[in-house]
C-alpha cells in the first residue's frame, strides 16, 4: 500500500507532463490557415510535397557549385557544425548518469601518533603507521522515476534542433550566395547601360561642339551636352563602385579575401522567370522549414525540462561500492588475503532547500512558455515572408511587362528625336531628355528583373525547400 501511495502521484506526475506536452504540441499548429491569401489563383497551391531544388530552377551551373563551395568554406558555417558537434557530445554526457560510474582508485597515507598517558619504562612516546588501498569504487543512481532519462532526451531534442538551426543556415547561405551571384550578374548589366550611355553621350557631345563651333548650335546646347556627359561618366563611376561592392560581398560569403576580384567565368544575363506556383500548405511549410524544426524541438526539450525540475522533488536512491584490497604493505595489496568489498545503499530525500526546487519547477515551465511563444513568433515570421513574396511577386510581374514596352517605347522615340535634332526640327533638350529616358528605362527594367529573382529567392527560402541534393 505504501508503494501504491508513492507511485501513483509519481505516474500522475509523469503522464500529466507528457499530455500536457502532446497538448502544447497540437495547439502550435492551430496559428496555420488553411491556404496563403496571397496565391495568385486557388491552382496555385497543392498539397503535393515539391521535392524540386530550387537553385535548379536557374539554369547556371556555376550557381550551383558556388553555393557547394561556400558550404565547405563559410566560417560562420563551419563554427556552427562546430556547436552541432558539441551539442552531440552533450547527448553523450547527460546519457552517462543513466549508468554506473566506475573508477580505479590507489592511495597510501603514512601517519604517526604520540602515546600521552601511558608511562612504560624505557618505551617509545609515539609509533608510525601505514596503510595503502586499492580498489574499484562504483556509483550508480537508480532512475526510479525516470528523470535521468529524461535529461538524455532533452538534450537529445537540442542536438536535434541545433542540427535544424544549421540546416536553416545551409539554407539561407545558399539564398544569399544566390542573391549576391544575380546582383553581380546586374550590376555587370547596369556597368554596360552605364558605359553605353557614357559613349553615346560622348559622341553627343562631340557632334554639339563641333556644331558650335562652327556657328550651327547655341552655346546653351554646348552646355547642356558636357553636363550631360559628365553626369553619365558620374553615373559610369558610381556603376563600378556597386559592382565592386557586390563582388567582395559574394567573396565575403565564400569565405574569401575581399579583394573585389572575382572570375565568374560567365557573363550571362539575368534569367526571365514564369509565375511563382505554390506546392505546399501553410501547416506544410511550418513542418519542412529547418528553423521551425528547431522551434519545435525546442518545445519539446523544455516540456522535458519541466518534468525533470518537478521529479527533483522525489527521492534519490543511489548504490556505491566495489572490492579492493588494503594492507599496511604496498607489496601486500595483490594478495588474496588483503582482499575486501563493501556495498552502500543510500536514500535521499529533498526536505529542505530554500526554495531552489521550486524555483527551478518555476523556471522551466516560464522556459516552456517561451519556447511556445516563440514557436508561435517564428510561426508568424514565416507566415510573413510567404506572403510578402506571393503579393510582391504579382507586383513585380506587373512592373516588369510594364518597363518592358516602356523601354522599347523610349528607345524608339531616342532614335527618333535624335535624327529630328540632326534635320534640325527638334531641340537638343528634348533629344538628350529623349535619350535619359531610354537609357533610364533599360536601367530600371534590369534592375526589376533582379529584384524579381531575389524575390523568388526569399519565396523559395520561405517555403522551406531544398537548394540542392546532399551530393552533387
Amino acid at each position: 500500500m505504501k508503494k501504491i501511495i508513492l507511485i501513483i502521484p509519481v505516474l500522475s506526475l509523469h503522464f500529466g507532463c507528457v499530455r500536457d506536452t502532446n497538448r502544447q504540441e497540437r495547439a502550435l499548429y492551430g496559428v496555420a490557415p488553411a491556404t496563403w491569401s496571397s496565391a495568385t489563383s486557388p491552382g496555385n497551391q497543392s498539397s503535393e510535397h515539391n521535392q524540386t531544388f530550387w537553385v535548379e530552377q536557374f539554369p547556371d551551373p556555376a550557381l550551383s557549385q558556388t553555393i557547394r563551395k561556400a558550404w565547405i568554406s563559410n566560417p560562420s558555417l563551419l563554427a556552427m557544425a562546430e556547436r552541432v558537434l558539441a551539442s552531440g557530445e552533450d547527448v553523450i554526457v547527460a546519457g552517462a548518469s543513466l549508468y554506473p560510474n566506475a573508477k580505479a582508485d590507489l592511495s597510501g597515507s603514512r601517519s604517526k601518533r604520540n602515546l600521552i598517558g601511558f608511562n612504560f619504562p624505557n618505551g617509545e612516546t609515539s609509533f608510525t603507521s601505514k596503510s595503502f588501498n586499492a580498489g574499484i569504487n562504483l556509483s550508480w543512481e537508480i532512475d526510479l522515476w525516470g528523470k535521468l532519462k529524461d535529461r538524455r532526451n532533452s538534450a537529445k531534442m537540442r542536438f536535434k534542433g541545433t542540427q535544424a538551426e544549421y540546416s536553416a543556415a545551409r539554407l539561407s547561405l545558399a539564398g544569399q550566395i544566390a542573391k549576391a551571384w544575380f546582383e553581380i550578374i546586374e550590376s555587370e548589366g547596369q556597368l554596360r547601360i552605364a558605359r553605353n550611355t557614357s559613349v553615346t553621350y560622348s559622341q553627343n557631345q562631340a557632334f554639339i561642339q563641333d556644331r558650335f563651333e562652327k556657328g550651327l548650335a547655341s552655346a546653351l546646347d554646348n552646355d547642356l551636352a558636357k553636363t550631360t556627359l559628365s553626369s553619365a561618366k558620374a553615373s559610369l563611376a558610381r556603376r563600378n563602385r556597386v559592382h565592386q561592392a557586390s563582388i567582395r560581398n559574394l567573396q565575403l560569403l565564400l569565405g574569401e579575401y575581399p579583394d573585389g576580384l572575382l572570375d565568374r567565368n560567365n557573363s550571362g544575363n539575368l534569367p526571365l522567370l514564369d509565375s511563382a506556383t505554390i506546392s505546399s500548405s501553410p501547416a506544410e511549410t511550418l513542418a519542412r522549414r529547418p528553423d521551425m524544426k528547431a522551434a519545435r524541438l525546442e518545445v519539446k526539450a523544455s516540456g522535458i525540462d519541466v518534468g525533470v525540475s518537478q521529479k527533483s522533488l522525489l527521492p534519490s536512491i543511489s548504490i556505491a561500492g566495489g572490492p579492493g584490497s588494503r594492507s599496511g604493505e604496498f607489496g601486500n595489496l595483490l594478495e588474496q588475503r588483503f582482499r575486501i568489498w563493501d556495498v552502500t545503499g543510500s536514500v535521499s530525500q529533498p526536505i529542505f532547500q530554500a526554495g531552489r526546487l521550486r524555483a527551478q519547477i518555476r523556471k522551466a515551465k516560464a522556459l516552456r512558455g517561451a519556447a511556445i511563444k516563440n514557436f508561435k513568433a517564428t510561426a508568424l515570421q514565416a507566415f510573413s515572408e510567404v506572403e510578402n513574396s506571393l503579393s510582391g511577386e504579382k507586383f513585380i510581374e506587373e512592373e516588369e511587362a510594364q518597363l518592358e514596352k516602356a523601354t522599347e517605347a523610349a528607345e524608339s522615340a531616342a532614335k527618333l528625336s535624335w535624327d529630328r535634332y540632326q534635320r534640325g526640327v527638334e531641340g537638343i533638350f528634348n533629344t538628350l531628355e529623349a535619350q535619359r529616358r531610354a537609357f533610364e528605362a533599360e536601367s530600371r527594367l534590369l534592375s526589376v528583373r533582379k529584384e524579381r529573382i531575389l524575390n523568388r529567392i526569399n519565396l523559395y527560402l520561405a517555403l522551406g525547400m531544398n537548394a540542392l541534393p546532399e551530393k552533387p
